[in-house]
């Protein structure tokens, strides 16, 4: 499988997995919080739900970053056990996707890693094998770390930047030349779990526009956070006024040309 671009209605695909150079036009998005979607609508991002991943019984099943892994270029992983709806559709966008040979679980969640800029961060174990060739294919450095939620567990903020509350990934990123924030567990909902994850709750929709599902001026670290953005060009920008809630992330996968 090898990456393309493609420009529909002055559209582009990112070049770049989670780093968007323009505004970002196309993510997917669950849909379990429609006030978040109108919201992203209205900002000029249309959305697709990744639907239910089969399977699986918990709020994470309707989460993007369970069920699809988007490499760059136009090219997107998507789960054995992924809905067919928005495979369809996702198709039909244009996207270069292949499906994994073997479903995944809860316990082996094999497309939730983290691709950044040259690396690919994910917990090794668990990581879907296609994946795992994909990026060694791109010429991609793996990292691993034992936290199979490596993308719900972060919050890209820039090429070599991110926010996490995982010791593990933190430690990582430090060893590898990137610049990371460690915040507080918590303070993030996910129905059926004692709380939700960063970077569940939030993706780029501009290089320097961090939009969150959920108002992020309540999380009791936002100050940090924010100035830590800020060093990167970032903004923040609250989608509602509810508190912050674990969605399986906002991941781009268009732009405007």
């Amino acid at each position: 499988m090898t990456g393309r671009k493609l420009m529909i209605k002055n559209e582009r695909f990112l070049e770049a997995a989670c780093i968007p150079q323009q505004s970002v036009s196309l993510a997917l998005v669950s849909d379990i919080k429609k006030d978040i979607t109108d919201e992203l609508q209205r900002l000029g991002v249309r959305s697709i739900s990744p639907g239910r991943l089969e399977g699986i019984s918990g709020a994470e099943s309707l989460h993007a970053d369970m069920s699809f892994c988007y490499l760059g270029e136009g090219e997107l992983l998507a789960a054995l056990n992924a809905a067919e709806e928005p495979v369809k559709l996702l198709r039909g966008e244009g996207l270069l996707l292949q499906r994994t040979a073997n479903d995944v679980s809860a316990a082996a969640p094999g497309l939730n890693a983290r691709i950044l800029n040259d690396k690919l961060l994910c917990c090794t174990k668990t990581t879907a094998s296609e994946l795992l060739s994909r990026a060694e294919s791109r010429g991609l450095h793996i990292l691993h770390t034992n936290q199979r939620y490596t993308a719900c567990s972060s919050a890209v903020i820039s090429e070599n930047a991110m926010i996490t509350s995982d010791e593990s990934i933190y430690r990582l990123c430090l060893a590898n030349k990137l610049d990371a924030l460690k915040i507080t567990p918590g303070h993030i909902e996910l129905e059926g779990y004692s709380y939700g994850f960063i970077g569940g709750c939030c993706g780029l929709i501009a290089r320097d526009v961090l939009a969150f599902s959920g108002n992020v001026t309540m999380h009791p670290d936002y100050e940090s956070m924010r100035a830590f953005a800020a060093n990167y060009g970032v903004s923040f920008v609250s989608l509602s006024r509810n508190r912050l809630y674990d969605i399986g992330g906002i991941m781009p996968v268009k732009e405007r040309a």
